[in-house]
């Protein structure tokens, strides 16, 4: 489906309640807040959404014409003029390459109430080959095995470095979080439901968030998520949630249309 009428904005700055039964300290966000600064040349496959100039999320390069970013922070746009996505600069002020867009899929399961396959994809109307910093990141296809090791892994984003002003970074952030099993993910955010298209990561200390909404999850230079919501709280008392990568329905829907 394409994206409907309106626009609701679900950025790193605001965050927005999206279910009953959460307390003034469990609100859901869909931002991943805190890291260090990270250099574009690092992470090439990161690009920033905005919308009559206004930044408000992020997206990853997945292929010559396509991005992904999260369906939340597309849903309500109605006209994908006013619409661009931004890449190959690590601040939001420096100078960038401005790709227009001319298509957005939304996933036709996606629920607003649940955030269940909280995935968009982009299609640009010129090429993202030929630019300094800014190339495809590979998908992850397959479920990973989670042994006693740990899956490390980093998001990125322009998200708030300080939680108590909601100052946003001009300097684009990375953070380092573990992957968290799906059956401990689901105990730990009880009585909200962690779906199938959901996978979920925590850092060891308050700079668990690194993100924002759309912006990648990566584990061994692989994309396994995309930035979907979590706690307001942005510490390790709650694991952050991602559209899962691999998961069959968001896995067959990339590919069905992009052929990525």
């Amino acid at each position: 489906m394409h994206v409907s009428d309106g626009f609701f904005r679900f950025s790193v700055c605001v965050v927005l309640l999206f279910a009953a039964g959460f307390s003034a300290q469990e609100q859901m966000s869909g931002r991943i807040v805190g890291g260090r600064n990270a250099d574009i040349k690092d992470h090439p496959h990161m690009l920033l959404l905005r919308q009559d100039g206004y930044a408000f999320c992020s997206a990853v390069v997945i292929g010559i014409k396509y991005a992904l970013t999260a369906a939340h922070c597309v849903y309500y746009v109605s006209d994908l003029k006013t619409l661009s996505l931004h890449g190959g600069s690590t601040t939001q002020t420096g100078t960038s390459v401005v790709f227009g867009i001319e298509r957005v899929v939304i996933h036709p399961k996606y629920f607003e109430s649940t955030n269940d396959n909280d995935i968009a994809i982009i299609e640009i109307s010129n090429d993202f080959s030929g630019h300094e910093n800014v190339a495809p990141i590979t998908l992850q296809d397959t479920e990973p095995y989670m042994s006693s090791s740990p899956v490390i892994c980093n998001s990125t984003g322009w998200g708030i470095v300080n939680t108590r002003t909601n100052a946003v970074s001009n300097t684009l952030q990375v953070g380092t979080l573990r992957l968290i099993a799906q059956k401990t993910c689901r105990l730990q955010w009880h009585p909200v439901v962690i779906t199938a298209s959901m996978i979920c990561a925590r850092g060891e200390s308050a700079d668990t968030c690194a993100g924002d909404s759309g912006g990648p999850l990566v584990c061994d230079d692989l994309l396994y998520g995309i930035v979907s919501w979590g706690s307001s709280r942005c510490d390790k008392t709650k694991p952050a949630v991602f559209t899962k990568i691999f998961a069959n329905s968001i896995r067959s829907f990339i590919r069905s249309n992009t052929d990525i």
